[in-house]
């Protein structure tokens, strides 16, 4: 069997979209054949809607090669040049089989795409993303996390801030650990905490080495979970892999109890790579 990705979505960069597609891969290494030539794959592999080009989608079906689209959450038209919702609808239309990250994702999005398709939640390496192995020396009793790759609005750090403030009113020797991108005024400022809490955390920048991460993660004992509307959170599964204990406050969660309530082996790379590999199978039938 031999599958063709985007050579957009196989691109060396973080990010939801590179990261699957980089696990995706290694899940699959030595069970179908990654084809780098669209005419020689029996399966054209779309990541996420914004990591593939309309005209090379065109081109796959005129070939007459099968299409498997994974919808990657309802990507946002400010951030794509307007071209982010059409391309999750025509992409869906033209594709032989969707994939939703997760039955909450299924359930608001199949309505405006119209097309029936399986549930399969994302995996992380547990290779790397595991309660075992070097641990960050821990700062607080107990040692908070909250962490995010870029500045989204539906991961909401401000209510992260909330929390933790209201955290160390209840327990001065909590700590917090930052992670991610934020605006050079926040680390600046001290990241606006006050009264005592703004001695309590620490800013560590954007980390985009995964083992480094693991460390930061197996150091901490709570994440601070504020997304909204995750179709599938990485970040959330790699914490609940290495064993963190996480903290929910959100009036419209996404998958985020679907991921901590999952058997563990179905957020492994196995496990995920597994329920892919029905599917593409199934389109060779």
């Amino acid at each position: 069997m031999k599958i063709f990705v985007p050579a957009s979505a196989r691109r060396p960069l973080q990010g939801g979209g590179w990261v699957f597609t980089r696990n995706i891969m290694k899940a699959l290494a030595g069970k179908v054949e990654f084809v780098d030539v669209l005419k020689d794959a029996d399966i054209y592999f779309i990541p996420g809607p914004t990591l593939a080009e309309r005209a090379e989608v065109t081109e796959a079906k005129r070939l007459g090669k099968k299409i498997v689209f994974r919808v990657d959450n309802v990507p946002r038209n400010s951030r794509n040049r307007n071209t982010g919702t059409s391309r999750l609808y025509d992409f869906a239309q033209i594709a032989d089989s969707v994939i939703y990250q997760s039955e909450w994702a299924k359930n608001w999005i199949m309505p405006f795409v119209k097309k029936d398709g399986h549930v399969i939640l994302n995996g992380c390496d547990t290779d790397i993303f595991k309660p075992e192995g070097e641990k960050n020396i821990k700062e607080g009793k107990p040692q908070y996390l909250y962490s995010r790759y870029n500045r989204d609005e539906i991961k909401r750090w401000e209510k992260a801030w909330y929390l933790f403030q209201m955290i160390y009113y209840d327990n001065p020797k909590a700590h917090l650990w930052i992670v991610g991108r934020f605006t050079p005024e926040y680390s600046e400022y001290g990241f606006d905490f006050f009264g005592g809490a703004e001695e309590r955390f620490r800013y560590l920048g954007l980390i985009e080495e995964q083992e480094e991460m693991a460390r930061i993660y197996r150091a901490a004992d709570f994440f601070l979970y504020t997304y909204e509307m995750d179709a599938c959170s990485n970040t959330l599964v790699e914490a609940v892999m290495c064993g963190l204990k996480i903290v929910f406050d959100t009036d419209d969660d996404g998958s985020a109890f679907e991921v901590v309530n999952a058997d563990k082996k179905d957020l492994t790379l196995e496990g995920m790579g597994k329920k892919y590999l029905e599917v593409f199978k199934e389109m060779m039938k």
